[in-house]
């Protein structure tokens, strides 16, 4: 007795190809949605933890006195302007006088666990944060003695998953700053101690 073989009709392929598209055009924006939503709300979570620590910070200066220009958190030497008593790096004592290297200092030396970063204009291919000033740009503050700082400068966090790099060098292109298109991140004031996540969707 011989057997035979049956398989599927074309019409029962097309069927189920057609039911595949459709699951697949439905399925698809979700999973994007969710890359979304992660990296949203990794920036919230970097951005919560920063403003802990800078209010730590501040809270350590209030119990020495308010007028020294470090204190220790977690055994780490941290600089502060005594103007207002908010991390400025490890050795920069000034709100406007910050740098890309102070701005990391804030996050490496403040925050336990801080996020892999480097430098705006360094390969970032392996990183998760880039760190970059903005020289006058967080604007003015008053300090604990009434006087008015103006030009405070600001640190910029982005998001490296936010930002385009260069396929051979690795650096973000164009230079990322506050409002580079599609760039995800956190801000930190130095003057007035106020961190913001902010996205440019």
């Amino acid at each position: 007795m011989k057997l035979k073989q049956q398989g599927f009709s074309l019409i029962e392929l097309v069927i189920v190809i057609v039911i595949l598209g459709l699951l697949a055009a439905t399925a698809i924006p979700r999973f994007l949605n969710v890359t979304e939503d992660a990296q949203n709300a990794s920036v919230e979570g970097v951005a919560g933890g920063l403003a802990t620590a800078v209010g730590f910070v501040r809270a350590q200066w209030e119990v020495d006195g308010r007028r020294n220009t470090s204190v220790i958190l977690d055994g780490t030497s941290v600089s502060l302007d005594t103007r207002f008593g908010f991390p400025t790096g490890v050795t920069n004592t000034s709100v406007t006088a910050m740098s890309n290297a102070s701005c990391q200092e804030v996050f490496d030396n403040v925050l336990q666990s801080a996020p892999r970063n480097v430098l705006f204009n360094q390969d970032a291919r392996d990183e998760r944060y880039t760190v970059r000033v903005q020289g006058g740009a967080g604007g003015d503050a008053i300090g604990i003695d009434g006087s008015t700082v103006t030009n405070i400068d600001l640190c910029v966090y982005h998001q490296v998953a936010s930002l385009v790099l260069n396929q051979n060098s690795g650096v973000p292109t164009p230079t990322p700053d506050l409002d580079t298109v599609g760039a995800k991140g956190v801000v930190y004031n130095p003057g007035t101690g106020q961190v913001l996540s902010f996205s440019n969707d």
